[in-house]
């Protein structure tokens, strides 16, 4: 059975780092805000001190094994556990909403066409069956697929090496021809 796998570039996950980043300092001087009240001095001091030992720890592992140079998911809910600590549940409840989108907008963006449908493996993933789309086709490491109801998803692809475009045209034009 053939089948193609098709990872989309998400151009996006540089601005998502960034806010993650901006969320990550805000917090971050809160608590040295909350260091000059007496009743939340340990607990910010706490909170300070394990959020530098995990930025710590997520540098080394990035120098030690050539990562990207970002932050995870993971920092947000080690925010959320500090603010846990000083008792703030709606700054836990926020914060563990966000940790939540952001893991989910760092996910590929990954189609795979199949012989039967095509799937969507992103958060809701989804299958399309093949007679909806009007065209599909991949150009100079682009991939446009359009929709009979006039939606058009078009984006560049990363995996730009591993797809022949010929060989995926004839296949999807064959997929729009039988449906």
């Amino acid at each position: 059975m053939q089948q193609f796998d098709i990872v989309l570039k998400n151009d996006k996950i540089k601005s998502y780092r960034n806010i993650a980043m901006i969320v990550l300092l805000l917090n971050l001087a809160i608590f040295i805000y909350l260091l000059f009240f007496d009743e939340y001095r340990y607990e910010s001091a706490s909170a300070i001190l394990l959020v530098g030992i995990y930025v710590f720890m997520r540098l080394y592992f990035i120098k030690k094994y050539n990562q990207g140079n970002y932050l995870d998911q993971i920092i947000l809910f080690v925010l959320a556990g500090c603010w846990l600590g000083l008792q703030n549940y709606l700054m836990v409840t926020a914060l563990v909403i966000l940790g939540i989108l952001y893991h989910l907008t760092l996910q590929k963006i990954q189609f795979v066409f199949t012989p039967e449908k095509v799937t969507r493996f992103t958060f809701p993933a989804k299958e399309y069956d093949w007679n909806l789309f009007n065209n599909v086709i991949l150009k100079d490491n682009v991939l446009t697929l359009d929709f009979k109801n006039d939606k058009l998803i078009q984006s560049e692809i990363e995996n730009q090496k591993s797809i022949n475009e010929q060989q995926f045209n004839s296949f999807a034009q064959s997929q729009l021809k039988v449906q």
